[in-house]
């Protein structure tokens, strides 16, 4: 078999193809590359974006398919809330409808033809400054 290199964060995740960070549960979109330099190419580009990245070369095995045979990570991805859909969707909705609300209270003010405050440059001194 043949040993392919993948990139793992501190969080166990690994790098996708599509250059987000995926738990490895499909081997499929993983990025991948037979020769390190690329890698720590990758790894390099990857750390100068994210100075918190903690990403590391990890070397396996290729199955059949070609795909890396990697562990899953236990550590949930970031934004990936196991609770249910509904109350995400639900919460969502009422802060686009506050936010929709803010927009039109602050449009309102923006529209009246009450004449604005008037902030004079004038000093004490009788000069402009």
């Amino acid at each position: 078999m043949d040993t392919l290199y993948v990139i793992q964060n501190q969080n166990g995740h690994y790098l996708s193809k599509q250059k987000e960070w995926v738990d490895g549960s499909d081997r499929r979109v993983l990025y991948r590359s037979a020769h390190k330099d690329e890698v720590i190419n990758q790894i390099f580009e990857l750390s100068s974006k994210d100075i918190g990245l903690r990403a590391t070369r990890l070397d396996c095995e290729a199955d059949e398919q070609g795909n890396p045979i990697v562990r899953v990570s236990d550590i949930p991805l970031p934004g990936v809330d196991d609770t249910d859909s509904d109350s995400d969707e639900q919460t969502a909705d009422a802060s686009e409808a506050a936010a929709e609300s803010d927009t039109a209270k602050n449009d309102a003010e923006l529209e009246t033809d009450a004449p604005q405050p008037h902030l004079s440059t004038e000093s004490s001194d009788g000069f402009n400054h």
